[in-house]
This record gives C-alpha cells, sequence and structure tokens, in this order.
C-alpha cells in the first residue's frame, strides 16, 4: 500500500553531526502513523518535502531503518510551489469552499483576498498541480500491478487523475479528512478549479468521507456536474469508470488518550482545574484557531448568556485550550484577532469567569476535558472533530457536549449530544449552552452513555482497514 498525505511522520534536522530525525505531529499524521503501525501489509508513506535536510538524509539512505514500521520517503518541492499550493490553493481557496467559511472572512475585496482571487493569476493553481503531479509520480515508481494507492486530504485533490494518467489501471483511493459542504459552496470557485477538483476526485475508485454528510454533498455536486449517481449504493459512474463513495469516520486513538491521561502532568492540571471551578459548573473548548471551528461565536454565545442570565457569573467557569493556526495566513491572523478581542471584552466585563490558554499543550488539554462539565464544540462545519469524542472518552464527570450538527462526529454522538443545528446562530448556540449547564445529573450520565458505548469499539487502525478492503475489492473484483 501507498499512502500519499501532505505532512509525513518525519523529518530531518540539521545538527552538528549531520541531519537528525525528529517526529512529527499533527491530527492526521498521528492517525496515519498508528494506522499504517498496525497494518499487516507493507506500507510506504510519502509526503512532499521542501527541506533540504530531507533531501541529503534520503540521497544518504538515512530514511531506512528509521524503525517506524512502515517505509516513509519525502517528495522533493520547491518551497515557493510549496507555500502556494499549501496556504493559497490549498487554504485560501479549497479549505474555505470545502467548509462554507466565504461569510466568515473579511470582505475586504483588496489585492491577496481569499477565495477565487487567490487562483486570479493562475500561480496558486499552477503550483498545487506541480505538487499533486510530483506526489503521484512518486507514488506510480512504487506501485506494483497489485498496489493500492491512498491519497489522504484536500491537498491532493486532483493527484488520483495525475496517477491514473500514468497507471490507467491502478487502484486507487481518495480519503477527504476535511467537511465537503454544500455545491453552492463550492460554486464560489472557478469553474476550472471545480472541474479540475471533481476530475481528479472521480479519477479514484473508492472515495471515502467522514460522514454521509459530506459524502451526500459530493454525490450531489457530481450530479449537478450531470454524472450518472446512484445515491444509495454511492456509486458515480462517469464515462467508462465508476466511482463508489463511501463513509470512513476516523475514530480517536484510544490507545494514546490512555498514555497521557494517566501523566502526572495530567494529573497538576486537573487539579489546577478542579479549583477553578470552585463549586460552579466548568465549560471547556479546546480547539485550534480556524475560521471553522467557530471559537469567536463560541465566546459571542457565552457573553450573550451571561448578559441574559447574569446569575451564571457565579455558577460557570469557561476554560479555552486555544491553539495558534497557520498565523502566516492573512484570514487566520484577522480571525484571531477578533477572537482576543471577545475573550478581553468577556474578561473586561465579568472578570474571572474565563481563563484562556493561547498555546499548544496537549496534556493540559486533555486534563481539560477530563474535567467539564458541558464540552463546547460549535464548528461552522467540520470533517469529523475527534475533541468531541475525546471528551467523551476521557471525561470523569458526565458531561455535557454542546455539538454543531455540522460535524462529522454528530453522526455518533448525537444520541446524546445537545445538538447546535445553526452554528451561525449565536443565539441558538446560547440556549444549548444554557440547557447543557443546566442538565441534572441522571440526565447528563444516560445521555454519555449514549455516547461513549458507539466509541469503545473504534480504533485507527480499523478505520484504515477499512479502505484497504475496499480497496483491494475493487482491485480483485470482488466488492458488491
Amino acid at each position: 500500500m501507498v499512502l500519499v498525505s501532505d505532512r509525513g511522520p518525519v523529518t530531518f534536522r540539521s545538527t552538528p553531526s549531520g541531519p537528525a530525525p525528529e517526529r512529527r505531529s499533527g491530527s492526521v499524521t498521528s492517525l496515519l502513523d498508528r494506522s499504517a503501525r498496525a497494518l499487516r501489509e507493507e506500507v510506504c508513506w510519502l509526503a512532499p518535502s521542501t527541506s533540504d535536510e530531507d533531501r541529503r538524509a534520503a540521497r544518504e539512505g538515512r530514511f531506512d531503518g528509521l524503525g517506524l514500521g512502515y517505509g516513509f520517503r519525502p517528495v522533493p518541492c520547491r518551497a515557493a510551489d510549496y507555500r502556494r499550493y499549501y496556504e493559497d490553493a490549498g487554504v485560501r481557496g479549497l479549505w474555505y469552499a470545502l467548509h462554507d467559511l466565504w461569510d466568515d472572512l473579511p470582505h475586504d475585496p483588496g489585492p491577496g483576498a481569499a477565495g477565487p482571487g487567490v487562483f486570479g493569476d493562475g500561480a496558486a493553481l499552477r503550483s498545487y498541480q506541480r505538487v499533486n503531479r510530483a506526489v503521484a509520480a512518486a507514488a506510480a515508481a512504487r506501485c506494483h500491478p497489485r498496489t493500492v494507492v491512498c491519497f489522504q486530504d484536500y491537498q491532493f485533490g486532483t493527484a488520483p487523475g495525475f496517477l491514473r494518467a500514468r497507471l490507467p489501471t491502478q487502484t486507487v483511493g481518495f480519503f477527504l479528512h476535511a467537511a465537503f459542504a454544500a455545491p453552492a459552496a463550492l460554486a464560489v470557485l472557478p469553474g476550472v478549479v471545480r472541474g479540475l477538483l471533481l476530475r481528479g476526485m472521480l479519477a479514484a475508485d473508492v472515495l471515502g468521507f467522514q460522514s454521509d454528510r459530506w459524502a451526500d454533498s459530493f454525490l450531489r455536486l457530481s450530479e449537478e456536474a450531470g454524472h450518472e449517481v446512484d445515491r444509495r449504493a454511492g456509486v458515480v459512474r462517469h464515462g467508462c469508470r465508476r466511482t463508489l463513495v463511501r463513509r470512513y469516520p476516523a475514530p480517536p486513538d484510544q490507545e494514546y488518550l490512555s498514555g497521557v491521561f494517566g501523566t502526572r502532568e495530567a494529573d497538576r492540571w486537573a487539579g489546577t482545574f478542579r479549583r477553578l471551578r470552585q463549586g460552579a459548573r466548568l465549560l471547556v473548548r479546546v480547539d485550534r484557531l480556524d475560521p471553522a471551528k467557530n471559537v469567536l461565536r463560541g465566546f459571542e454565545a457565552f457573553a450573550l448568556l451571561l448578559a441574559d442570565r447574569p446569575e451564571l457569573r457565579r455558577r460557570v467557569r469557561f476554560v479555552a485550550c486555544l491553539t495558534p493556526s497557520r498565523p502566516g495566513v492573512p484570514e487566520y491572523a484577522w480571525y484571531a484577532a477578533r477572537v482576543r478581542d471577545a475573550v478581553a471584552a468577556i474578561q473586561r466585563d465579568h472578570p474571572g469567569v474565563l481563563t484562556v490558554y493561547w498555546e499548544e499543550d496537549r496534556v493540559r488539554a486533555m486534563a481539560a476535558l477530563r474535567e467539564y462539565d458541558v464540552l463546547l464544540v460549535n464548528s461552522v462545519h467540520d470533517g469529523m472533530n475527534l475533541v468531541a469524542q475525546e471528551g467523551v472518552l476521557v471525561n470523569r464527570r458526565d458531561g455535557a457536549v454542546v455539538l454543531s450538527a455540522r460535524t462529522g462526529s454528530a453522526e455518533r454522538l448525537r444520541a446524546g449530544a445537545v445538538l447546535v443545528h445553526d452554528p451561525r446562530d449565536v443565539r441558538e448556540t446560547a440556549s444549548a449552552l444554557r440547557r447543557a449547564l443546566a442538565m441534572p445529573s441522571h440526565e447528563r450520565a444516560g445521555r454519555s452513555h449514549l455516547m461513549r458505548a458507539p466509541l469503545l469499539a473504534t480504533s485507527p487502525e480499523g478505520w484504515l482497514r477499512a479502505q484497504l478492503a475496499d480497496l483491494v475489492a475493487v482491485r480483485d473484483g470482488t466488492e458488491p
């Protein structure tokens, strides 16, 4: 099996004694690492790299014998191409479209504006295609006729098409970790970009999504493009080919959570949060500062709740663990500044009610999840949102979960969560928070059980094995 993702598990750094390996983190990277290690099949993982140290390490054979449990090789790319592929075409074009974020971004139409403007002179799209072509070529070089290739996430939306052009009969998969918003959100993109994305994804034999919601959105887009779609079977017929559209919900890594959960550092932070509670209800959120996560409206809803119910100022403590995200992307910097302003206003008007941590600390975040009485997850759109599931698994207080219905996790947790159907509606979110904070203990316990039960049988390796099984069935002609 050949896996392709934007970020690999290892990069090399320069040291006085030569290049030295350094493990990389990230939700997709961690999920793939755990999954690839557990597979019995031989796995080669590929990822683009702009690092001179990686090139040197590859020449010197230093990627061999790293003890990863699978093979890994970087795919060299020019730094300028990578930036335009990742930040411009990827984040400022495709990510915003896939999450339907156009209304949540600055409306300044000036030079460099996000959205269709990033594709204006063609440079971002050309770089996106160059990186996609490079990883497809690297994957093709490692294929024999029975190899299955699986591209991971929106950064490689056109790579299946490049691989198919090189190896017409190869078995190809594509899994989208991100959301896939309604076709109207993609309609803002230039037609050439929409066309390339749709053709590239349909070049895969099996397309995987985090939830039925996102799979259905893709099927509707394919239907609008004139392809024959069987929604019940999850099949798109295009030309002489067909693409299977499937759902593979990503699970939390329970083994990793157990390792973090019981550490002394986690216990220390849990004690801090218990003292902070002081007999009040503890409201928690753990998120990246990404417009898709809707952190700003979460704080606005909390401020509205305090305005409507002043007595809650003594009964609630809000802890937010926020991780900086893509600070070099203008819209992310703009959004982070607005979040900081909202936090400052709450802390000014309601001293002692809100505590915010602005840097990444996974152990602290897990400790906060252990201690919440209410967890807030109000994403505009979210492919899955593992925080909601991690919180359910590690929480010790039968905490309630206020959850956006537009997250992939809502399909797993809806039986017990307090759902927010329109996460852009601040008053609806405030109402959901009020309900969750007032929920009696017996109801919280029952809801926690309903949410926890479907998570216990999941694992990262099962998630990847399900994709591999469907790809092998296509390869061998045994799929239904």
